[in-house]
């Protein structure tokens, strides 16, 4: 299968990659620079060179939406199909800051950007006949109705409260179209609080840092999560769904047309 991974150079994405690389899959990763590429290559130091040398490396900042579709073309021109695309790159920061758009950051990166890949990448998702887009969800994103206002501007709140519901805005938006594309299935997976890079970086809030980092769990139980999400029998044919547990829970709350509107409103070109 042909398998593209955003986010797939550390962390629980990291973990992801190196399974489809050992189940044999061709692996493509989107990354920031041929330097992010270096650093990449030297986590594969237990798998054989010529499986390492397998894998695809595509350029692109997620944050940049010219970016995310220049690199979709070039993925589209280089592969004859896509089979899955996980949706993982994400951030967690403080609130306030904001992408090259205007767009608060969490909204970009978490909301936008899988959007605007997925729908750059729609025609080779198309050629798969059993093509699954995987989007890294979170524990908590659904304790609460969807609030757009901190992802659009019109309000705030705190940044760990802004990056659930980005990751909650997401999965809404990715479900919305599942029905409009034959052959693709969407789902959304939570891969448990896990320590990452994401979740020990010093750009995190200060109580993820210093506080909860310290009782989040092993990120392999996360990565494994993940890659199952997309390739064990039991989510075949599932889609528009939440997975947490490695079980398919309910999607509890919905979006509306003017909520739908409005994220959508940051997508620019």
């Amino acid at each position: 299968m042909y398998v593209l991974i955003t986010g797939g150079h550390t962390g629980l994405g990291l973990g992801v990659t190196k399974r489809a690389l050992a189940a044999g899959h061709t692996v493509g990763l989107i990354i920031r620079s041929e330097a992010r590429k270096q650093e990449t290559i030297a986590q594969f130091s237990e798998l054989a060179p010529e499986i390492v040398d397998g894998i695809q490396f595509f350029y692109a900042d997620v944050s940049d939406q010219s970016q995310v579709r220049a690199v979709a073309a070039e993925i589209t021109a280089a592969w004859p199909r896509l089979d899955r695309l996980f949706n993982n790159a994400g951030i967690l920061t403080a609130s306030g800051r904001s992408s090259g758009q205007g767009n608060e950051l969490h909204y970009e990166i978490n909301t936008l950007a899988p959007v605007v890949l997925a729908e750059a990448l729609k025609p080779l998702l198309l050629k798969s006949g059993d093509a699954k887009v995987i989007n890294t969800g979170t524990g908590g994103m659904q304790r609460n109705k969807l609030n757009v206002g901190p992802l659009v501007g019109t309000t705030t709140q705190a940044g760990m409260l802004t990056y659930m519901q980005s990751k909650q805005a997401a999965m809404l938006l990715l479900n919305n179209i599942t029905e409009s594309w034959p052959g693709v299935t969407f789902v959304t997976v939570d891969p448990g609080s896990r320590r990452t890079d994401m979740t020990r970086n010093g750009d995190a809030p200060a109580i993820i840092t210093k506080f909860l980092s310290r009782f989040f769990g092993d990120p392999d139980v996360g990565s494994q999560r993940i890659y199952d999400a997309g390739f064990a029998e039991q989510f075949t044919g599932a889609s528009a769904v939440y997975i947490t547990g490695n079980k398919i829970a309910a999607v509890r709350h919905g979006m509306n047309v003017e909520q739908k509107r409005a994220l959508l409103a940051g997508i620019s070109g």
